[in-house]
């Protein structure tokens, strides 16, 4: 037959084993929101980055960027 003091032991253990297990929940569920949010904010930069690259590398000679390619061209630093 168990104690009271028994008892009392392995229900303050239940109780502290079921809050852990709610603040590992909520740290998942947190941890999942901000990965979502910062994969929403790479697609975002990856979009900005491709058309920013796609736009310095267009072989257009009268656009604005050529004037940016040839004042921070590597040939020109080396030349």
């Amino acid at each position: 037959m168990k104690t009271m003091q028994e008892l009392s032991s392995n229900t303050d253990l239940a109780l502290r084993f079921r809050n852990y297990v709610i603040l590992l929940d909520r740290l998942m569920r947190e941890v999942e929101e901000e990965l979502q949010q910062n994969q929403s904010v790479r697609n975002e930069w990856s979009e900005w980055h491709s058309n920013w690259k796609n736009a310095w590398l267009s072989p257009t000679g009268n656009s604005p960027s050529s004037n940016l390619k040839e004042r921070f061209s590597v040939k020109r630093r080396l030349g």
